[in-house]
């Protein structure tokens, strides 16, 4: 009998487990997919924006200046998509977005803030993309997220290893 109830509580401790991980979106429509990138490079390009403003250090305002125009190119050909495959956008996908407030507040730990944001954010959207080369459903714009992998890649690295620098400086 207590074998059983061991058991059972071991499994219904694995069913609370995974209920507390973040499962990914399932949804690979293509118009929740492009709504989704469009944030995110609306986002980048916002908080682009305040970091080539604000950074002390200059790889991250060198870094801040390339998600401008990375993400400011990928966001057209993305709009370009859609309006070719039909799908319409909603304005709140597509409009102006602010940067986070924290980093408006941000005074000296600006550049820290700032990469600590990007590297999470680059993580997110590369898994986004990646998820959609693998469940998408529309080839067209599968092959879009096929062709911005690299770039986002390229991002994500260059966003780790200027996270080292910071850290190292900050352990010095």
């Amino acid at each position: 009998m207590k074998k059983a109830i061991i058991f059972i509580l071991l499994g219904l401790g694995g069913y609370t487990a995974g209920a507390q991980i973040p499962q990914p979106d399932p949804d690979t429509t293509a118009v929740h997919f492009l709504i989704v990138a469009s944030i995110k490079n609306l986002q980048e390009v916002s908080a682009g924006r305040l970091a080539a403003q604000k950074a002390i250090r200059p790889d991250v305002k060198s870094f801040g200046q390339m998600m401008v125009k990375d993400h400011g190119d990928a966001e057209q050909k993305l709009l370009q998509l859609a309006k070719s495959r039909g799908y319409n956008l909603q304005p709140a996908a597509i409009g102006d977005i602010q940067p986070d407030l924290n980093l408006k507040k941000a005074g000296p730990d600006f550049d820290r803030l700032y990469v600590h944001a990007m590297v999470a954010g680059h993580n997110n959207t590369v898994q986004a993309f990646e998820a959609y080369t693998i469940n998408g459903k529309d080839p067209a714009v599968k092959a879009f997220a096929q062709q911005m992998l690299p770039t986002l890649k390229a991002h994500l690295a260059e966003i780790k290893a200027i996270d080292e620098k910071i850290k190292d400086q900050v352990a010095k």
